[in-house]
């Protein structure tokens, strides 16, 4: 059966789909069967795989659709395969329709999970790059997901997410929606310890949760690069393969791969 790691904080610009498309290329690179799966409708996740949404005949949504009419899965028909060597089932801004469609749908909080239960033997690892809020679609993610790596962005601003997020996969647990959410890691993303005040955030942030979650030792500095192989639909680990940014990647794959739970 998968792991199934949903990368999830309640705030934008913390790396999310930057982490799900690089811990998947450096998870692959470790020979793992990878799917990422692009929860979010502003399909960034897709497009920086060069992947054009309003092209595309099948999409997380429209396997959405389908299933809360049937109640069949045909997720699988939306895997694309990509030069990075990775799979991916992509979105379209289509998916913000998803938000009411699932509230009237029968045990809503599930629908994510039923459609990603037929690829579990395929893969290793599926990794779900999710929205920055607390909304159905990422309650979704919370429940079809084994685990969840928290990207926190180095600045004190950001930790008040972290401690909404770490309330809600407690919620997820108590409720019964997902008793065994496990959290892999806090990742602390966008770090420059050129600075004084980054350096006080990482330290702060290490004091602050390291006492409740596992923090990972791999950070991600703030780099140029990201942007940069985004816009050339590749990953850090292609673009830029001997840099900081790509090696903290690989670290974090190995450290993820350790954290795996017993079978």
């Amino acid at each position: 059966m998968a792991r199934v790691i949903a990368v999830a904080v309640p705030k934008g610009g913390t790396g999310k789909t930057t982490t799900t498309l690089n811990l998947g290329a450096a998870l692959a690179e470790r020979g793992q069967r990878v799917l990422l799966v692009d929860f979010d409708p502003q399909g960034n996740l897709t497009q920086a795989l060069g992947l054009r949404p309003g092209d595309l005949d099948h999409t997380v949504y429209s396997a959405i659709k389908h299933f809360l009419t049937s109640y069949e899965s045909r997720l699988e028909q939306a895997v694309q395969q990509t030069p990075a060597g990775l799979d991916v089932i992509p979105t379209s801004a289509r998916l913000n329709l998803a938000n009411d469609e699932l509230a009237v749908a029968i045990q809503r909080e599930f629908v994510l999970q039923k459609l990603l239960a037929p690829l579990h033997e395929r893969y290793d690892i599926i990794l779900i790059d999710t929205l920055p809020y607390l909304g159905v679609l990422v309650v979704n993610a919370l429940v079809a997901a084994t685990e969840i790596v928290i990207p926190l962005q180095a600045e004190y601003l950001a930790t008040e997410s972290v401690s909404l997020i770490l309330e809600q996969v407690q919620l997820m647990r108590r409720s019964g929606l997902n008793p065994n959410l496990l959290i892999t890691g806090i990742l602390l993303t966008m770090v420059d310890q050129r600075t004084v005040i980054n350096r006080e955030a990482v330290a702060y942030a290490r004091k602050a949760f390291g006492s409740q979650v596992p923090v990972f030792q791999a950070m991600i500095k703030r780099s140029v690069r990201v942007p940069e192989s985004q816009a050339s639909h590749q990953t850090l680990l292609r673009y830029d393969p001997q840099g900081d940014v790509a090696g903290a990647y690989r670290a974090l794959a190995e450290e993820v791969l350790r954290a795996a739970p017993p079978k």
